[in-house]
């Protein structure tokens, strides 16, 4: 059965419980390492983050989106060093009461904690993907030629790229999450059971596995049969080295998959 990003989007609200809470948070430090214990250091320095403005545990966060084009703030009561200009149509989360006329605010574009004017935003339902992405980080595959992925930052891509996927369907359309990650990796065709082909390759850079049978993001060296945006591999999601590169220092263990027709 063919499932379409519309059908995807609506199930996988209903179905994220179950798969977000056997995999727990993460520390960023431990998802650059490969299965040596190495990695690069520039992967495993955490980014800083505007401090959380909000003090009361109890509180019921809530969903904004922006209706008018405004500016974010480090404080409640800053009023000429803004930390970004904001368009119409942006989600924040509310963590907080109001303050003055702001809203304490986390956003996931920037995953920062910040101040929102109250004047600028109404409360919305919560996007789909605040279900599973607890720190706004996600990534949307399309299987559909010309086939890409794209990294999401809450509801914003800020970066997208060719991929070629599995031939004859093999790169199945589902919810995953990273789950272990190679810096350089040697596939091997002998370690697959039932798989026909025969292979052998080294210098596989950047392999990020979503799937325990094998299915990975990483760099696609050899080149795809048929070019990239279009299926060419046994299941893996194969990459330029640019865009392999940058998912490898984007992404981490835990960073959800989307994958649909």
């Amino acid at each position: 059965m063919k499932l379409t990003r519309r059908a995807l989007l609506k199930s996988v609200s209903a179905v994220t419980a179950a798969l977000v809470l056997p995999i727990p948070s993460i520390p960023r430090a431990a998802a650059c390492l490969s299965d040596d214990g190495s990695g690069p250091a520039d992967v495993c320095e955490p980014g800083g983050l505007v401090a959380r403005p909000s003090g009361d545990p109890s509180f019921q966060a809530w969903w904004v989106k922006t209706f008018l084009a405004t500016k974010t703030w480090p404080t409640p009561d800053e009023t000429m060093e803004a930390v970004d200009t904001i368009p119409e149509g942006r989600h924040f989360r509310v963590e907080g009461p109001q303050r003055g006329y702001r809203l304490p605010v986390w956003d996931p574009r920037m995953g920062e904690h910040v101040y929102i004017g109250a004047e600028a935003v109404g409360r919305v339902d919560p996007p789909f993907w605040s279900a599973f992405a607890d720190d706004g980080r996600w990534i949307d595959v399309n299987l559909t030629p010309v086939q890409h992925l794209k990294a999401m930052q809450g509801d914003e891509a800020i970066f997208r790229d060719l991929v070629t996927a599995g031939l004859q369907g093999t790169t199945r359309p589902g919810f995953y999450r990273i789950l272990r990650r190679v810096q350089n990796e040697t596939m091997d065709s002998r370690t697959i059971p039932g798989l026909q082909d025969n292979y052998h390759l080294t210098g596989v850079l950047y392999t990020q596995y979503f799937t325990g049978d094998g299915a990975a993001i990483h760099y696609n060296w050899w080149g795809p049969p048929y070019g990239f945006g279009y299926p060419g591999s046994h299941g893996c999601l194969g990459m330029r080295l640019p865009g392999s590169k940058y998912m490898w220092d984007w992404a981490t263990i835990g960073t959800p998959v989307v994958i649909h027709n």
